[in-house]
């Protein structure tokens, strides 16, 4: 899996992309929204996602009820025009966090590729929206830029009928996967099934990451640790205000703490076994020697009845005393007399 560039980031390499998901948490102020953008940014975040709706195109008025209330009259309420989304963009660029943006409706892709937005993202409710997909899929293709999908409330075989639609439009190579649990908040762990995560690595070819839902900041630690390239959690200043996404939202420490986390995870990853600096510190002490175990002789014949292995490990490794290198070391004699508790070299050897 190659990996992508979005803006100034790379999507798949050593870094793992942190998104700050503003979503409708600025309530339809710019000023609330740049205040979100600073505290993202200035807890480490790489990207702040909005959501751009167009109510009327989107959906039927009246017809969804959520935990805040109608749906249709929330996205009324919180509305951010195109020229609000273009003034967020400029002033994401200024001050130094990648803009992404979710997209509801085709209508929502055209307006945000006219702004030129540098990526596109699509909820899970968007899954199966293929003619949504297709409309993605062929703009990658044509651009380059990275389309990423979450995954949850629905089936691997709903996920193949997306990811296929990007092979047929040639954009597959575009295509970043989240897994996700659509529960808000997803109050039994189980349900995370972070294992996902490799299976859609290994069943789609395709860079994947982890839409996370949960009240804190777990499953996005482990989901790094199982190659997440990509981690998305909802962000707002306060879980007290009013609106569909701030209870489950994290608050400007918790999204360092996860950003601090996601760091020093990453620099943990590595598969090389080697010796330290800082390990051969301790190893020169926890290590074992071969020893005297009484006083020996000069011309004494080394053997298990004279020789034991104690620490440190500055003398004769304690491996000469096993049967499986034991023929280079016992039967020797002693050089010098060493008295007990002598740590062995191979200069006392004869």
């Amino acid at each position: 899996m190659k990996s992508l560039k979005f803006g100034k980031l790379t999507i798949g390499g050593p870094r793992t992309v942190v998104i700050a998901e503003i979503a409708d948490s600025h309530n339809g102020s710019v000023t609330q929204a740049k205040a979100l953008v600073d505290a993202a940014r200035e807890a480490g975040a790489d990207v702040v996602k909005f959501q751009i709706h167009l109510p009327d195109i989107e959906m039927v008025p009246g017809k969804v009820h959520m935990w805040d209330g109608d749906l249709y009259e929330i996205l009324k309420r919180n509305l951010f025009t195109p020229e609000m989304h273009k003034e967020m963009m400029d002033y994401c660029k200024k001050v130094g966090i990648e803009y992404l943006c979710t997209p509801f409706c085709p209508a929502a892709v055209d307006v945000l590729n006219d702004l030129g937005v540098k990526a596109f993202k699509t909820g899970s409710g968007e899954i199966t929206n293929l003619p949504h997909h297709r409309k993605l899929a062929k703009i990658s293709a044509k651009t380059g830029k990275p389309v990423i999908v979450s995954t949850g409330m629905c089936t691997m075989e709903e996920i193949t009928d997306t990811v296929k639609v990007y092979e047929e439009e040639g954009a597959k190579k575009n295509l970043v996967l989240t897994n996700c649990t659509s529960e808000y908040p997803p109050n039994n762990y189980s349900h995370a099934n972070l294992g996902l995560i490799r299976k859609l690595q290994d069943k789609f070819g395709v860079i994947v990451g982890q839409s996370d839902h949960t009240m804190d900041n777990y499953t996005a630690f482990a989901s790094v640790a199982l190659g997440a390239k990509v981690i998305e959690k909802h962000f707002t200043l306060s879980r007290k205000q009013r609106g569909p996404d701030h209870f489950i939202a994290l608050e400007p420490a918790m999204l360092k703490e996860l950003v601090d986390g996601v760091r020093k995870i990453e620099v943990a990853l590595g598969d090389k076994k080697t010796i330290s600096k800082e390990e051969q510190v301790v190893r020169d002490w926890a290590f074992h020697s071969v020893v005297a175990s009484r006083d020996i002789k000069k011309g004494e014949i080394f053997s298990l009845e004279n020789l034991m292995p104690k620490r440190p490990g500055s003398g004769i490794e304690a491996k000469y005393l096993d049967k499986k290198y034991s023929k280079k070391l016992l039967g020797k004699t002693a050089k010098r007399n060493l008295p007990k508790n002598t740590i062995l070299t191979w200069n006392d050897c004869a």
